[in-house]
């Protein structure tokens, strides 16, 4: 054996030089794969932790923006309702002034429907302080206008007796029955003993005045039975004008406009 290591001793070393060569080569190649799993896992890691990363930032995002975009569609259904409200509740009171004027037309129905209508919308978009103010100036518009169809036609028709120019013919008695009712109303007020005399009076009185029909006639009567209303239409108008200040307030509140 020795004397064939001794013969072959050149060949051997050669081949072991070979075989350390190739052992550290294929350990250096494994220790490299080996490696490369590992960078090659932790790309991956990586790669997923910014993917759900970005999906996160994309979800947030976009939630974001359905916000954004929910919060201005609201806004504007929340600016329409209360413009709208505001238009319907001023037609109406215009159209509820016209009856201590003129008769009824039709026109105060047709308005109060729209009020209720756009009422209807407010309650459902805008927050509870806002629907409570709405409820309160339609309130307030809805006695104004009760006012008006129990009194309107005797206060139109005092107009008509007070508003006889002094040059015509008819002045005269239209002067008379003025104070004939003004005597009534104030026998009525006092509880007087005798308050058929002052109505008899105030009715005679109003049938020499040929302009007046009968339905005129008895309204104004009575009317005299009835508190002024002078100060039952002052305060009307001041309660609907106190609620719609304080409407105008919460909207302005809500939508941002405060200065």
């Amino acid at each position: 054996m020795t004397d064939f290591l001794k013969e072959h001793a050149t060949t051997l070393v050669a081949l072991f030089t070979v075989v350390v060569a190739f052992g550290g080569t294929w350990l250096g190649a494994k220790v490299q794969a080996g490696g490369g799993v590992v960078q090659a896992r932790a790309a991956k890691e990586a790669a997923e932790t910014a993917a759900a990363a970005t999906l996160q930032a994309v979800r947030e995002q976009a939630d974001h923006t359905a916000a954004a975009a929910h919060a201005a569609a609201m806004h504007d259904q929340r600016t329409s309702a209360i413009t709208n409200l505001l238009r319907t509740v001023r037609e109406f009171t215009r159209a509820v002034h016209a009856l201590f004027r003129e008769p009824d037309t039709g026109a105060a129905e047709n308005a109060y429907n729209e009020l209720v209508h756009a009422w209807g919308v407010v309650e459902l978009v805008a927050p509870t302080a806002l629907t409570a103010a709405s409820a309160r100036i339609v309130e307030t518009a809805t006695n104004f206008e009760r006012l008006a169809r129990r009194r309107g036609e005797a206060y139109r028709a005092w107009r008509q007796v007070t508003g006889i120019p002094g040059y015509l013919p008819e002045y005269e008695d239209a002067n008379r029955a003025a104070s004939a009712l003004l005597a009534f109303r104030a026998a009525y007020e006092s509880d007087a003993d005798n308050m058929m005399d002052p109505r008899n009076e105030a009715s005679e009185a109003l049938a020499r005045i040929p302009n007046l029909t009968p339905e005129q006639r008895s309204a104004l009567l009575n009317d005299c039975m009835r508190p002024e209303i002078g100060p039952l239409l002052d305060q009307c108008w001041r309660e609907h004008s106190e609620a719609m200040t304080e409407f105008i307030n919460h909207a302005r509140t809500i939508l941002g406009v405060n200065d």
